[in-house]
């Protein structure tokens, strides 16, 4: 199984659009969910951009987790 260091690599260590740390700390919170269960505290004030940036990231956290279940390239 991939870790969720090698899903963030796949998915930033690549030319894309600038993302913020707020998401990439989204993307990383939804993974580390899917991969080993574990819930992680949700560190930002509701209604504030950072937070929305955040759950922004967890949506492609799990978009990620998802296609790689789909096309099994979760190993």
């Amino acid at each position: 199984m991939k870790t969720v260091d090698e899903f963030m690599i796949e998915a930033f260590g690549q030319p894309r659009d600038p993302r913020s740390p707020e998401y990439k700390i989204g993307v990383w919170a939804a993974l580390e969910y899917r991969v080993n269960g574990k819930k992680t505290a949700f560190p930002y004030v509701l209604g504030t951009a950072a937070a929305d940036a955040y759950f922004s990231g967890m949506d492609e956290g799990h978009r990620i987790w998802r296609q790689a279940s789909y096309t099994g390239t979760q190993d």
